[in-house]
């Protein structure tokens, strides 16, 4: 019974020590730790609000329903694209969402979707100065489209740098829907 608790006695909390000249050495000589997690906010998708292409191509979708349905008496058509334009008119209206983000040493996390590195075959940082930044994961699925997560203020060399120890880094070019996307607003 050597050791015996005084519960009574409150335990002395004795101060963290001092950060010594060789750390501070370590620090700036560059051989710092590699981090092993990064976590920021950032919008759930790119967000254009100047829709100029936006209306004309919705107007131009209804009145092309209209003249087949009119001259054509082509049904299936017609209401093909109705309903195009009026989805596209509800995507439109969508406002993006401010999501969590972290990348850590197991997968990439936006909210409360993991997608885990097991799952993801390559990964690559799509960044132009001045332009936006953004994080791009290809899927092992076939049929999943790419993953697209933005980087607003976090540091694209950071992420890359996490990322490129697990997945491989593979160029993943824009789609002609993503270009047309981006250019009518949606």
């Amino acid at each position: 019974m050597s050791k015996i608790l005084n519960l009574r006695k409150k335990p002395i909390k004795t101060p963290p020590p001092p950060e010594t000249r060789a750390n501070s050495a370590e620090q700036d000589s560059g051989w710092q730790k590699q981090k092993e997690e990064i976590k920021w906010e950032a919008l759930s998708f790119y967000y254009n609000p100047q829709k100029k292409y936006l209306v004309p191509i919705i107007v131009i979708l209804l009145a092309g329903a209209a003249a087949l349905m009119m001259f054509k008496y082509d049904i299936l058509t017609s209401v093909f694209l109705a309903l195009s334009a009026i989805v596209i008119f509800l995507y439109s209206r969508q406002k993006p969402t401010l999501s969590k983000i972290t990348v850590d040493r197991t997968g990439v996390c936006m909210d409360d979707i993991i997608y885990y590195y097991k799952d993801l075959k390559s990964f690559w940082i799509e960044y132009s100065p001045g332009g936006s930044k953004e994080l791009s994961l290809e899927s092992a699925k076939w049929y999943m489209p790419y993953i697209k997560i933005l980087l607003d203020e976090q540091n694209p060399i950071e992420v890359r740098s996490l990322i490129v120890n697990f997945l491989p880094e593979k160029e993943h070019e824009f789609s002609l829907v993503n270009h047309i996307g981006r250019k009518i607003g949606l």
